[in-house]
């Protein structure tokens, strides 16, 4: 059976809506969302990615008025000890990285963001943003977790 929707992407034909597109590419990147919801006006797609040490939940979200769609991910549920500390490495991991950008919540959870600009996002673009944003965590999970679970 033809996919539509990649057929759409190859023949650069317009996908519809931001919905059908994000979804084409997941098509086409052969990665099968955990779940599809809509929360008010907004989208919110949920991916399972299995990194080096430790599985993780990514949420793609965006609005089809929106000029913006966001990955993100909270990686390391509650900051134990040392909170100053992983803040610290945080903003330093922040200056060094291009596209990912790493957070404390308010809760004391870390979470890993990227945003990009949703209506000229083609399929290369967010395939990056998906790499970027798991090689990301990959490479900063351990020096992080490991700050917070000094005592």
């Amino acid at each position: 059976m033809i996919n539509i929707i990649g057929l759409r992407k190859l023949t650069g034909q317009n996908a519809g809506t931001a919905k059908e597109k994000i979804l084409g590419f997941l098509n086409s990147f052969d990665w099968a969302p955990e779940s599809v919801s809509h929360k008010e006006e907004q989208i919110v797609i949920t991916l399972i990615a299995q990194l080096d040490i430790k599985e993780i939940k990514i949420e793609i979200k965006f609005s089809e008025k929106g000029h913006w769609i966001y990955f993100s991910t909270v990686f390391i549920q509650t900051i134990k000890h040392n909170a100053a500390e992983v803040y610290e490495k945080v903003l330093g991991i922040n200056y060094s990285t291009t596209l990912t950008k790493f957070g404390l919540s308010p809760d004391g959870a870390l979470y890993a963001l990227i945003e990009m600009p949703l209506q000229t996002l083609d399929y290369e673009e967010f395939v990056y943003a998906l790499r970027r944003l798991t090689n990301d965590i990959n490479n900063y999970l351990i020096p992080i977790a490991s700050i917070s679970s000094k005592d």
